[in-house]
């Protein structure tokens, strides 16, 4: 083990490329971070199963815009250059000595602070620099390539030894946190994109509905409304007699397709369990042949509702089918 009164120096120079990895090292083991990502990463998830491709494509819009004003206002350099005007101009050139249980940082000019080793509660490594981590967001830096007084194993030996309140025995590596992160990106980026693709298939499939029935020569219309910023297809289908009518319902979510959906069965049948034909996680089939001839089913967030008589049930099933197969 290291001796208490051993004594270990280091000189860093905070260029802009020092600043940022300091930066970068400091910000990506922020464990509010991580919590920050995973929540992320839930919710997006979540909307991709709710089929609010709209919204997540909605969050990309924002992420994007943040990052571009992020780049544009460079807040990393904005913070290097204030440290820098307040140093002269010049790049702040700090000495760090750690022994007999403090820190005394010491500038080019001559400027001294000190703090205690008990005031240490984590150990960062990055490629070049140990940042110690205080309360506050503070960080000490010290440079590995001119670390004096021991090896660099020795000086994380001797802080764990010395430094009685570290959350942690183990160093933080922020090459790892770094990778996580960019995990996460990436996993953005393929939910994303998976929205984008999802929003521009359903964005078009009513056309390609009322193309299919009118290919049958049946007669639909579509109409649009919005509410709360969505916009919402209904479509009507109607056979060249009039006997049967279909509607299909585009809803925000497939949570609201599922209340209709119950709703209006409950409106055709008090008993309307007994007509379930097929049920799954995403969809639900409803066939209610009473006095009418009546179909209702869900599709993740689509409500497709046929009503006609008993007589001509061969042909709502034809019209359905287009949607449903």
């Amino acid at each position: 083990m290291e001796k208490k009164n051993k004594e270990f120096t280091s000189v860093c120079v905070l260029d802009y490329k020092r600043y940022k990895e300091f930066a970068l090292g400091y910000t990506s083991t922020r464990r509010v971070n991580i919590i920050f990502m995973v929540i992320a990463l839930v919710l997006l998830i979540l909307y991709m199963f709710m089929g609010s491709y709209g919204t997540v494509i909605l969050i990309l819009i924002m992420c994007i815009i943040f990052l571009i004003i992020y780049k544009i206002i460079g807040v990393n350099k904005i913070q290097y250059k204030r440290t820098k005007n307040l140093n002269n101009g010049e790049d702040l050139k700090q000495t760090i000595k750690i022994s007999d249980g403090n820190i005394i940082l010491t500038s080019q000019k001559g400027d001294t602070s000190s703090y205690k080793l008990s005031q240490i509660i984590g150990i960062i490594e990055t490629k070049n620099l140990f940042i110690l981590k205080l309360k506050y967001n503070v960080g000490i830096i010290a440079d590995k390539n001119n670390l004096t007084g021991g090896s660099k194993d020795g000086f994380i030996e001797y802080l764990q030894e010395n430094c009685a309140n570290l959350k942690s025995k183990k160093v933080i590596q922020s090459k790892k946190w770094i990778i996580v992160r960019r995990i996460f990106l990436g996993v953005y980026a393929f939910i994303f994109l998976l929205a984008i693709v999802f929003f521009c298939m359903n964005s078009n499939r009513f056309d390609r509905y009322e193309e299919a029935f009118e290919e049958r020569g049946y007669k639909a219309s579509i109409n649009e409304s919005v509410n709360d910023g969505y916009t919402s297809k209904t479509m009507t289908v109607v056979s060249d007699d009039s006997s049967n009518v279909l509607y299909v319902y585009d809803f925000k979510n497939a949570g609201l397709a599922k209340r209709n959906l119950e709703y209006w069965a409950s409106n055709e049948s008090d008993s309307k369990d007994e007509y379930i034909k097929d049920e799954s996680r995403s969809y639900k089939k409803y066939v209610i042949d009473d006095d009418e001839y009546v179909v209702l089913i869900r599709k993740g967030n689509l409500v497709i509702y046929g009503k006609g008589s008993l007589r001509y049930k061969d042909e709502l099933d034809d019209m359905i089918r287009v949607i449903d197969d």
